[in-house]
This record gives C-alpha cells, structure tokens and sequence, in this order.
C-alpha cells in the first residue's frame, strides 16, 4: 500500500467498506486479509485527491449505524415483554460491535 494521496473512487470502496461493516456489526467472521484491506481503504479514502473524503466516510457509516438501530428498535417494538432476554442479546450484540468499530463517542451525539 502506499501512503501517497491517489485517487479513489468512493462508491465501490464504500461497497468494500459495507461489506465488512455489516459483518461486524453482526457479529460474522471476517477475514485478517479482509480486516486489513479495509483499513488501507479507510486511510486512502481520508488522504484521497483532490479532496479527502473522510467527512464523506464518516457520514455513510454514520447513516448506515443510524438505519441499524431504527431496524433493531422495529423488531425490539414488535416483541412481547416475555422476549426481554432476547432484546438484551441484540444490545449487547450491537454494543459489542460498536467497541470494534472503536467509534468517537463524542462525534456521533
């Protein structure tokens, strides 16, 4: 990889991204190979020319978490209190993935 600035084409690394966004908020395998392929994508999408597209990055994840959780509280609403183990099992699913992501607390207040 190199570090130099290039050009990037954000949809089709956003699909890469995604990809493996899902599967860790999920909680699926994901390859080492995979895991470090997508972090050279992140730092070629955030050094990108002419223009670094971090804000963009961050604002596609941040939409993706948001649309998760709307999806999440859809189920959690349509279940019955008797399903009360269950709902705690999907939060700490989420919450588990969350910590992979390693996410600025404070930026997505």
């Amino acid at each position: 990889m190199s570090l130099k600035p290039r050009m990037v084409n954000f949809d089709e690394t956003w699909n890469k991204l995604l990809t493996t966004i899902k599967a860790v908020v999920m909680l699926d395998y994901v390859e080492r190979a995979t895991w470090n392929d997508r972090f050279s994508d992140i730092y070629a999408l955030c050094v990108a020319y002419p223009e670094p597209l971090g804000e963009k990055l961050y604002t596609e994840t941040k939409i993706f978490l948001e649309n998760h959780v709307r999806q999440l509280y859809k189920v959690i609403v349509s279940i019955e209190e008797r399903c009360l183990l269950f709902l705690t099992h999907q939060f700490v699913k989420y919450m588990c993935s969350c910590v992979q992501f390693g996410l600025n607390q404070n930026r997505l207040c």
